[in-house]
């Protein structure tokens, strides 16, 4: 037996014109539907297996599993982990204390206002009532001359 009955012939390259967003949006769709019945049915396959050709057939289908499973893993290991838990209490705290931290800022932000416009609407009532009315004209008033004379 030689080692050529073992390994098969490399195939042509074919040329990928596929960009890597799409070549990665395809192996995660081929990720997604991968369930747990199409784990099960590999494992079947596996434990029948007898020759090694058949294991390399089988090669890239166990490589994604793996990697789905992996995945899987990790996330349960992150959810699972005392920091996340941490982190995402602290997370919901900063958004419930921005919450009313916004609603402090924005009533402090309308009373400034409030208290602007109302100094403002006062001086105008209190010059128009001047300019109005003899008995409202201030005593030093007519020291005070706000149009200049020209000669």
């Amino acid at each position: 037996m030689t080692k050529s009955q073992y390994y098969e012939a490399p195939r042509p390259i074919v040329q990928d014109n596929r960009s890597r967003a799409e070549v990665r949006e395809d192996f995660e769709k081929k990720l997604k539907s991968i369930d747990m019945s199409v784990i099960e049915g590999l494992k079947d396959k596996i434990i029948d297996i007898r020759e090694p050709e058949e294991m390399m057939a089988l090669k890239e289908d166990i490589e994604d599993s793996l990697i789905k499973f992996i995945r899987y893993y990790e996330r349960f290991e992150d959810l699972n982990s005392d920091e996340s838990r941490k982190v995402a209490l602290k997370e919901k705290e900063l958004k419930l204390e921005s919450r009313y931290d916004w609603r402090e800022k924005a009533r402090l932000f309308f009373f400034r206002v409030l208290g602007s416009a109302l100094v403002i609407v006062t001086l105008f009532v209190i010059g128009y009532v001047e300019h109005e009315y003899e008995w409202a004209h201030l005593p030093m008033s007519k020291y005070l001359s706000t149009s200049t004379k020209l000669p």
